[in-house]
């Protein structure tokens, strides 16, 4: 089959309208291709007039002068990217250290025209004292806002204004050894994300109660706190084996249909009222254990003051 666009070639491939064409689309044709070309050949490239750019350019500030002007230096200049194919690299790859201004040591590097007209327009744009220190107050991070925004780190968290600078916000670092924590009654200024990364950890549903306060990384490395590196549970045998604690498990989410004590939802976990690390005694005690989900179990199981952390931190 010879393909019917008149090519003269064999025909490859059949479209819906039932033609027959040697390649994939008709336009990639060899016969269509140079009649494309002999149309585009004859037109004719129209003049853009003024109206026509300034409807263009109706965002810019620049004048038609101005633009004329550019579109005049710019013709016959080589692209910066001409000839480079692939990935583009970076103007400042390999440049260490602060970057030199494009301008600097070099004068009259603008028209006096163009000077005028940029002091002029900072001028206009220089802002009273009045409205500066307006704005600075705004953007300002304050006390009695966290509390009105954020009533549960308020609680969590206490926050006081240094003394010897205004405005600036300083909590206790969690370290109990470090001179700035509250058992030392020292106070530290902690930085913007590290507020915010508490206040996020504690308020939002998916946090973890996490991301505490320390004034140093060797506050947070030593803290047994953090990661919890210092449980003091952590060697001791347990009193009783894997085999006897899945039997107990297994034992009272079948006594409680397994279904959650707290909320009444499918139960998967058991929680134990006495803590199995404070107390092992009771650990399998089917007084003291009941069923229940897995939100309900860190809800109000292991939170605030039961939480492993916590807890691991306690010796009896």
């Amino acid at each position: 089959m010879i393909c019917s666009y008149g090519c003269g070639q064999e025909a490859k491939f059949k479209f819906k309208n039932n033609k027959v064409c040697c390649s994939r689309f008709s336009c990639q044709c060899s016969y269509i291709k140079t009649k494309n070309c002999e149309k585009n050949l004859g037109h004719k490239v129209l003049d853009i007039t003024k109206e026509k750019i300034r409807k263009k350019i109706t965002n810019t500030k620049r004048s038609i002068d101005t633009i004329e002007k550019i579109s005049k230096a710019k013709k016959g200049s080589i692209p910066w990217n001409k000839g480079k194919v692939g990935a583009q690299v970076a103007w400042n790859k390999g440049k260490v250290g602060v970057q030199v201004a494009w301008n600097k040591g070099k004068e009259n590097c603008f028209s006096k025209e163009t000077t005028s007209k940029m002091r002029e327009s900072r001028k206009k744009e220089n802002l009273s004292i009045n409205t500066l220190l307006k704005m600075k107050i705004s953007h300002q991070i304050r006390i009695e806002k966290i509390k009105i925004k954020y009533p549960f780190f308020s609680k969590i968290e206490e926050m006081r204004y240094n003394p010897e600078k205004e405005n600036e916000i300083q909590v206790h670092c969690k370290n109990h050894d470090c001179p700035n924590s509250k058992e030392k009654s020292g106070w530290f200024t902690p930085t913007r994300g590290q507020l915010f990364e508490r206040i996020r950890q504690l308020e939002k549903e998916f946090g973890n109660e996490g991301s505490y306060f320390y004034c140093s990384v060797k506050c947070k490395n030593t803290c047994p706190v953090y990661r919890l590196q210092n449980d003091p549970y952590k060697k001791e045998k347990k009193l009783y084996t894997e085999e006897e604690y899945q039997t107990f498990r297994k034992f009272v989410l079948e006594r409680d249909n397994y279904i959650c004590q707290f909320c009444g939802e499918k139960a998967t976990e058991v929680h134990h009222e006495r803590p199995q690390k404070l107390e092992p005694f009771f650990a399998l005690d089917l007084d003291y254990a009941l069923s229940c989900c897995k939100d309900c179990h860190y809800k109000y199981g292991h939170k605030n003051e039961c939480s492993t952390g916590n807890l691991a931190l306690k010796i009896c």
